[in-house]
């Protein structure tokens, strides 16, 4: 005998809200991804989740488009050198900001 269940589905979306986040933090992201030591889904967490902060969240979506800004000219890179110089300058950025 088989029995099967089927449950409602739910007309809403699941969304997950804003991350808090500080400029420390972000930077610590950010230049994390640059060296290479970040975690396997640091990068895709940080570049897929809103930032409450609208500063935070434009640096987010800014590095989130650098892959198709300035594109890789290194087969495996994520972006252009130029895209990364510009990272490593919104560590600079939001470092200096307290």
């Amino acid at each position: 005998m088989k029995i099967y269940c089927q449950l409602p589905l739910s007309k809403k979306r699941h969304r997950v809200s804003n991350v808090q986040r500080t400029k420390l933090e972000v930077a610590d992201i950010i230049e994390r991804f640059l060296n290479g030591t970040g975690g396997e889904w640091d990068w895709d967490d940080f570049t897929s989740f809103g930032i409450t902060d609208a500063y935070l969240d434009s640096v987010r979506i800014q590095c989130a488009e650098l892959n198709l800004t300035y594109p890789p000219t290194t087969k495996g890179h994520y972006c252009s050198e130029a895209g990364f110089e510009i990272m490593r300058g919104l560590v600079a950025t939001l470092r200096a900001s307290k």
